[in-house]
């Protein structure tokens, strides 16, 4: 029967709390049932199904919506249609069609980007012996459930006729694809002759001819109706399977604390006792559909009276703003505001929103839209009488643009911040109630339509810098879009920085557009050869080398040979080719035949920076740099520069999207004089805010943008190329003030191959927080509704977001939220953190795991300069000596908040390598999540109490373990070293800035981690190793398998074999614990105390588990054994000098099994990392294990006390235990 709970989320129908929480009636039960088989019915979800299956029905349902609308799907963006094949007439090709080895492009689009449609066949043809020790396999075919799973079954008979093979048969195989065609019942081919995969380029080629997709995993060749993916598991020989092993002695005392508990529950009809909960839980927390339906309109004698004083306030409001207009200063600042290009289209664009529920407007950076529409709306409702009712919402992608922008504005009215202008982000806000014009980051717009469906009382929604297409703008524009039929006198405004806005006047029905031209100075361009020229620069092979960054990218290369060129270098080789240089110096040319696309060029960078300050007149200089780590390498090496270093001649700074409010001042504040301003920033310069002072800019023309491979289920986080919008945006920002310079670090004929526009976020990343809002906004189907969007996503991405929901247990089988889905969308984060953090407040653990889900919201704290790496590496070390990035980050935090208590925590800082910045940010952030922990009901505001296990650090691992699944990968131990693997990616690394990375051994099977990046190779980041028993407890719902003792996870990805005993101890320890966080998710006001002998075995098991099992290769069974343990509740016995075997207890055990006829018993010697030393005995094919002792000798006798305890099952000592004993053993030795 299923159980229910945060952990493997199933349900458990049998089993309510007395006071049920009001939320019950509308739940679904969450979890697993942990006997089902391991490939369940559909009504199982939270079995993972791999990206590759999933292809095959959403391909599957697109045809049988194609097939019942009629409709052509083939220019959907969101639709991954078949290649279109006759079944009945499948080409037939001869020998001579199939001549080349490299097949053409795919004749139907199945991939998310166009490159990567023609990358996968012929990156998988040419490439695929050279990935093959590292891409070995992933999920076996997508065939039909009814089809056995026997391989003979599943792999069709590919032996070629004797005498019909010349090199390659491909006749042979041009039959055998045929039928496949033709076969609806078949998915795919599966070859494992030695001479296909000698002639795969040939076959591949046939194959893509003829509209299929092949694959060559080590040594198996796929050829499949579906996009097939880098690693399948089930094709891998290699794939890990654990044989699990528990101590005897542990078993007991487990066993001890579960009857127990068992006893107590079955004492009365009830499944628990009546005083387990609280006996209030009305006021008990968690999200509910209270504030999302409309509230009833007030009287009509309230209404009057409210209006009244509506009216007063409308009239005092605009009396305050004509003194404003009127006084000296307001003039001043009319003046300034009248300048602006956006000031002199007012009019035109007040009438426009005044007649048209949904407007686009468009201008350049610096036009004035941002800080003047949102002003002439209120102003004109002010002056309109109608100010007390008006109420404005302007989003801002970035908190520094909601904060800044509100400054602007506020002091153009001549008012403090907070009165009718206020600004509201994450951690921080200031508003009132008279506050009429909010500046927001679009996220704080999602919660309260979190709470509020119809934004009553809000009378105007102005969306900015949509051309950015972030996700959250992107998914609000949907919401907002349905939205606006039922308040049809709402307005809502779009702005743009770009002309690209008639793609969202089509989507909103043919609103009308309105564009504003800027005025910028004319600013003068230098690309990369005209900087050689005008500069005598010269660029070698070395030069160009990033110290900081190409050192990391050393180490990681070094880990894994790169297999083909990097997508910066692939788009730029033809470009140059083409590109013709006769117009510059020979010395020019050499030096653009050396440059190296892949590098930022911190030397050039540094040399122009020096040239600027020393030849160029005064300004400002503003460098776009790829991301945080970049910006924060170049200013390392720029503080050493012996000018740009010296603060007397210049201002260094850094811009990006976290800064503090205090930093951002600095940024807009003009230095002294004699004093050149340098910024280095990311690309939230380009749009996002203006510094009125910048002169000069340098591009770089990069930036780190996230991709996501839904086939792999991988995301890819590499340098790209910006796109020509974003290069003309950076080039602007020199000319804002007066004539300016622009220094591109690439070649003008690189800029001519830019992509126009950046593809949307919602295209390139994962979906899971996303889809997570829309079933918490009661939005309907979430691929219905995705599938409106202004770019719909990749189904396939929707599909593996909708699994990894139904994994965590966030959603059920019909995609409805869960109880822990319900608790999940109250807390701003992804998932896997808010799924941390829920446990941790009921494990009373809440202090460290409010340190690790707030660390992993923020920057990395820990620094890396570059030419100190070495001492950062050692200090970073000394917070970790258990294999866990984790709990290095909770004793580095623990430790700053004791320097912070005597006021050193800079200095704290200063010696650990450790960033102030973002130790605050933990801090406030933890503040913020335990006031939504409040909100919740699961913090009741007692610390102590939800902190009384915050000490367990295996319990800790656990929590982790429970947030982080299913990112697992085992750790498998080599003579040198260990290699490690994960279900979708095969092997992979880890990332260099891990302490696990510095390990050459671990003493745990399995590592979770947090993300996984694509660069080369797949890297792993923060990372905590773990043990089975946290495993099989915290981590994905547990299946039997076919034997007794066989357990699986992750639809038989991982496997565990182990004593049926044992396996029964685990499921059954599962099942009550699952029901256990269940009911308390159900109850928050639940008291956990009154179950304390269940969470006595689990903290036990996971406490004690000293990780003795061994990864074996290819187990299909695990044959029982008569003598196995019984499951029956044993009593906890200490064994002395009086007792069985007592100091003597190696030579009775020798002397008895010497009697029955067996072989004398081996021992193995274990050390622990504690120092002590543990013990195994085998004999008969047992291996029984002793306590721990201080020394290999006590450990031997307790081995062989612990295994002649085991034989002795109760009987009286001396002569009768000794003739006992005898006959076991002869009975035991005739049963085998």
């Amino acid at each position: 029967m299923p159980s229910s709970s945060l952990l493997s989320l199933s349900s458990s129908p049998h089993f309510l709390p007395s006071s049920p929480h009001p939320c019950t009636k509308t739940l679904k039960p969450l979890l697993l049932c942990p006997t089902m088989k391991d490939r369940p019915p559909s009504s199982y979800g939270s079995v993972y199904i791999p990206p590759h299956h999933r292809l095959r029905s959403v391909i599957s349902s697109s045809n049988n919506n194609a097939s019942k609308t009629g409709a052509d799907f083939s220019t959907s963006a969101s639709v991954i249609q078949p290649k279109l094949i006759d079944r009945k007439n499948a080409p037939v090709l001869s020998a001579r069609d199939t001549a080349a080895a490299a097949p053409p492009p795919s004749p139907s689009p199945f991939l998310q980007q166009p490159q990567q449609q023609q990358q996968q066949r012929t990156y998988n043809s040419n490439n695929s012996s050279k990935n093959s020790n590292n891409n070995n396999s992933q999920y076996n075919s997508a065939y039909d459930d009814g089809i056995s799973e026997d391989g003979s079954d599943r792999e069709l008979n590919l032996s070629l006729e004797s005498g019909t093979f010349s090199y390659a048969n491909i006749d042979e195989w041009k039959r055998k694809l045929a039928i496949l065609l033709r076969n609806d019942e078949k998915q795919e081919l599966v070859s494992r002759e030695k001479k296909d995969r000698r002639d795969f380029e040939q076959i591949a080629a046939l194959a893509s001819r003829m509209g299929l997709y092949s694959h060559l995993y080590s040594k198996v060749a796929v050829f499949s109706k579906v996009p097939l993916p880098n690693y399948r598991f089930d094709l891998d020989d290699k794939c890990p399977q654990r044989e699990v092993n528990l101590n005897f002695g542990l078993l007991k005392r487990v066993d001890a604390y579960l009857g127990e508990y068992l006893f107590q529950k079955s004492r009365t009809k009830e499944s628990f006792p009546d005083n387990c909960f609280s006996r209030s839980s009305s006021n008990s927390s968690i999200v509910t559909d209270e504030g999302l339906v409309e509230q009833p309109e007030p009287l009509a004698s309230s209404s009057a009276v409210m209006e009244k004083i509506l009216w007063r306030r409308s009239l005092q409001l605009r009396d305050q703003q004509q003194a404003w207009q009127e006084s000296l200063e307001g003039a001043r600042m009319l003046e300034f505001r009248q300048i602006l290009p956006a000031y002199k289209e007012k009019d035109a664009i007040l009438s426009v929103i005044l007649q048209n529920q949904v407007v686009i407007v468009s201008g350049e950076t610096g036009c004035g839209k941002t800080t003047q529409i949102p002003q002439f709306i209120l102003e004109s409702e002010i002056d309109s009488v109608r100010g007390a009712v008006c109420s404005i919402i302007c989003t801002q992608p970035r908190r520094i643009s909601a904060i800044s922008v509100s400054e602007r504005v506020a002091s153009e009215r001549g008012e403090k911040l907070g009165e009718s202008v206020g600004y509201k982000v994450r951690l921080e806000g200031m508003k009132g109630r008279d506050t009429h014009l909010l500046f927001c980051t679009t996220g704080i717009l999602l919660r309260r339509l979190l709470v509020d469906r119809n934004l009553k009382g809000v009378t105007h929604v102005i969306v900015d810098e949509i051309h950015e297409r972030g996700m959250n703008e992107d998914f609000l524009l949907i919401v907002l879009k349905d939205l606006l039929p039922r308040r049809p006198e709402l307005r809502l405004i779009l702005m743009s920085a770009t002309l690209d806005a008639e793609l969202f006047s089509s989507y909103f029905g043919g609103a009308p557009l309105i564009h504003i031209p800027g005025f910028t100075y004319p600013v003068q361009t230098h690309f990369l050869e005209n900087i050689l020229e005008m500069t005598d620069y010269r660029l070698t092979p070395y030069n160009q080398i990033d110290d900081y960054g190409q050192e990391r990218m050393w180490k990681m290369s070094k880990q894994a040979p790169r297999k083909r060129k990097s997508q910066i270098a692939s788009t730029v080789e033809d470009a140059l080719r083409a590109a013709d240089f006769k117009d510059f110096s020979p010395q020019t040319r050499e030096s653009l035949s050396c440059w190296n696309p892949d590098c930022i060029g911190f030397n050039l960078i540094e040399y122009l920076l020096s040239y600027i300050c020393e030849n160029e007149r005064p300004g400002a200089v503003l460098v776009f740099m790829t991301g945080w780590d970049d910006i924060i390498s170049l200013k390392d090496k720029l503080l050493a520069h012996p000018i740009l270093g010296d603060p007397s001649q210049v201002l260094l700074l850094t811009c990006h999207g976290s800064m503090a409010s205090s930093e951002q001042k600095l940024i807009f504040q003009e230095p002294e004089d004699g004093v050149r301003k340098i910024v280095l920033t990311t690309n939230i310069a380009e749009t996002s805010i203006t510094i009125n002072d910048v002169v000069f800019v340098l591009d770089c023309g990069k930036a780190k943008e996230t991709s996501y491979d839904a086939l792999n289920n991988t995301p890819c986080l590499l340098p790209s190329w910006i796109s020509k919008v974003s290069a003309r945006q950076r080039r602007g920002r020199a000319g804002r003030v007066q004539p300016g310079e622009c220094y591109h670090l690439y070649p003008r004929c690189v800029y001519d191959a830019f992509s126009e526009y950046q593809l949307p976020e919602i295209l390139r990343t994962p979906l899971q927080s996303l889809c997570l809002q829309i079933k918490s906004l009661k939005l309907g189907s979430i691929s219905e509704f995705l599938s409106r969007a202004l770019q719909s996503p990749e189904l396939l991405a929707v599909q593996n977001a909708i699994e990894y929901l139904k994994i965590i247990g966030a959603l059920d089988e019909n995609e409805n939220l869960t109880v822990l889905g319900r608790y999940l969308t109250m807390l701003p984060m992804e998932p896997k953190l808010g799924k941390m953090l829920i446990l941790g407040a009921i494990l009373n653990c809440l202090d460290p795991v409010l340190t690790i889900v707030a660390g992993l919201s923020v920057r990395d704290p820990f620094l890396t300069p570059s030419d100190k790496k070495d001492l950062a590496d050692a200090a970073k070390l000394q917070f970790s000596s258990d294999y866990s990035d984790h709990l290095a980050l909770v004793r580095a935090y623990e430790g700053w908040k004791e320097a912070e208590k005597d006021l050193a925590g800079y200095d704290y800082c200063w010696k650990n390598f450790l960033s102030a910045q973002s130790m605050k940010a933990i801090e406030s952030l933890q503040k913020e999540f335990l006031s939504l922990l409040k909100d919740t009901g699961l913090f009741d505001g007692n610390a102590t109490n939800h902190n009384a296990w915050s000490y367990d650090q295996q319990l800790i691992r656990a929590i982790i373990c429970c947030g982080l699944y299913p990112g697992i990968c085992s750790v498998v131990h080599n003579e040198k070293s260990f290699s490690l693997k994960t279900m979708e990616d095969g092997q992979v690394l880890l990332h260099s800035n891990s302490v696990n990375a510095r390990e050459s051994r671990i003493p745990y099977p399995w590592l979770v981690f947090n993300e996984k990046i694509k660069v080369n190779s797949v890297f792993l980041r923060d990372s905590t190793a773990v043990s089975d028993s946290v495993l099989l407890l915290f981590g994905g719902s547990i299946s039997r398998g076919d034997v007794d003792g066989h357990l699986k996870m992750l639809g038989g990805y991982l496997e565990f074999f182990m004593q049926p005993a044992i396996a029964e101890k685990y499921q059954t320890i599962r099942r009550e614990f699952d029901e256990l966080i269940q009911n308390k998710l159900l109850n928050p006001q639940m008291v956990l105390h009154f179950h304390h002998e269940l969470i006595s075995a689990v903290r036990l098991l996971v406490s004690e588990d000293q990780c003795d099992g061994r990864f074996v290769f290819g187990r299909q069974v695990l044959k029982p054994t008569k003598m196995t343990v019984m499951p029956q509740q044993p009593t906890l016995v200490s064994r002395t000098e009086s007792g069985p075997g007592g100091d003597n207890s190696k030579s009775q055990l020798q002397t008895l099994l010497t009697r029955a006829g067996y072989a004398a018993p081996t021992y193995k010697t274990k050390q622990l990392k504690n120092n002590q030393f543990r013990a195994t005995v085998e004999f008969n094919g047992m291996q029984i294990m002793g306590q721990p002792c201080n020394n290999k000798k006590s450990a031997e006798k307790d081995a062989a006390a612990e295994a002649l305890q085991w034989l002795m099952g109760g009987t009286q000592t001396g002569r009768e235990y000794i003739n006992h004993m005898s006959m076991l053993l002869k009975k035991s030795k005739r049963d085998h």
